[in-house]
Parts: structure tokens; sequence; C-alpha cells
């Protein structure tokens, strides 16, 4: 696996990452508070490129915040012959606060979000400010699974606003799906949808089996990507 991106893209990403391990650090040593988690994940997709998926998520952070984010690296589609050499990349981290975090019944499931994306470089950066509301689906698998949905009415590049929904779906002890759909209302051109559902196949505490459906309509508008694919990929958990 080779990382082939310019030297402002790897200082952009480094930056994050560093942010991300920091704050790790500081909050596993000497309190009560939930652990931070690292999730790696390496995927090979069916459109001839690879995936190095980079998660982070920061459950209990002082004054009810929480951070939960991740960096993709990718090779370039249809290049069989170069799918180890990750050219490209995409940030999301999500800055999380419930509204009403001592509320009983359906308020205790609102709250307020700050979404920062970032795709190959600081000219295709957007923050998104919105509101979320999560509520469990004890009908499967007990109280584990949830679905979270989000609304974000402005985008500073000011190209739209988007809807979402995410979720985690547990269908046994060792088998969940997890994944999102957001579709992007855009201003000046058609509404898109990016969708990824994933079913996970825990092997043991450390690693995880994963199949990922890719449906991406930005990608497909582009006339030199496909953007429906299926990954299959290796997860370690730290």
């Amino acid at each position: 696996m080779t990382l082939l991106i310019d030297k402002q893209k790897i200082l952009t990403l480094a930056l994050s990452l560093l942010l991300s391990l920091l704050i790790c650090s500081t909050i596993a040593e000497g309190n009560d508070r939930k652990p931070a988690k690292v999730y790696l994940t390496y995927y090979f997709d069916s459109r001839d490129y690879n995936t190095l998926n980079i998660q982070t998520s920061l459950p209990d952070l002082p004054w009810g915040f929480n951070i939960w984010g991740f960096v993709d690296f990718h090779s370039e589609q249809k290049n069989a012959d170069q799918r180890f050499e990750l050219t490209r990349y995409f940030i999301e981290y999500r800055l999380k606060r419930p509204l009403f975090p001592n509320a009983n019944g359906a308020w205790k499931g609102l709250g307020f979000e700050l979404e920062y994306n970032d795709l190959n470089g600081t000219d295709n950066t957007v923050v998104r400010p919105g509101f979320t509301y999560k509520h469990p689906v004890p009908s499967i698998h007990g109280d584990k699974s949830w679905f979270e949905w989000r609304y974000h009415p402005y985008e500073t590049d000011g190209s739209g606003s988007q809807i979402s929904v995410i979720y985690l779906l547990h269908l046994t002890d060792r088998i969940y799906i997890s994944g999102f759909a957001d579709l992007n209302l855009e201003e000046d051109s058609d509404d898109r949808w990016v969708i990824e559902p994933q079913i996970n196949f825990k092997i043991n505490e450390t690693f995880d089996l994963v199949l990922e459906t890719r449906y991406n309509e930005i990608e497909d508008a582009n006339t030199s990507l496909d953007g429906f694919g299926v990954a299959g990929g290796l997860k370690i958990k730290f």
C-alpha cells in the first residue's frame, strides 16, 4: 500500500489525525468517561480500487459533546495495476451534543451537530450545521439498534442542504448492519443520493469481516467515474 498525496493534503490529514489522537489519549487517562474508539478498515472495491478507512469516536467529551469522524484514503477507480496506491481522500468529522440531555421520552433524542467535510483539499471543504434525532429500535435485537435522522439546512459552500439517516441494526450478537443514506439537495443541479449500507460479521473482539454496497450519484454524474460498487474488507478495532 502506497500513499501518493501532495504535501498540503498530507498536512491537512496529519493535523486532523493528530488532533483525534491527542484528544483520545487525554480522555483515556485517569477519568471515568467512556473510552475513545479507533477502527481501521481496508476494502477491495469491485471498481478496481482500494480504500483505507480510519474511523475515530470520542463519545464522552466535557459539556456533553462528542466527536465522530473518519478519513477515507482511496486509489483511482478502474486502475487495477495501481489499486494499492492511495491518491485520493475524503474527511468527515461531526461535533455533536444533545439539546436536552436530561429530558425523558422523545425530547431526549434531539441534538445539534456541526459536520466538517474535506474532499482532496481545501478548495473542496464544507461545514454543515444541523439538527439530529436519534431513537432506539428495540424490536431489532433488544436496545442495541437505532436510527439517527439528520437535517443540515445550510452549507458553507452555498450549494444547498442535506437530509440523511444513519443506522445500526444488530441482527444477532455477531452480525449487524450499519450505514447511511444522504440526500444532497442541490440549488443549481439535480438532487443526488449517496448511500452505503454495510453488513458486519464479528470474528472476535478485534476483527470484523465487512461487505459494503456503495452508491454515489455525485460520482455517477462524472463520466470518468462509476457511482456503484461493492466492497469487501477487514475491520480492526483498537
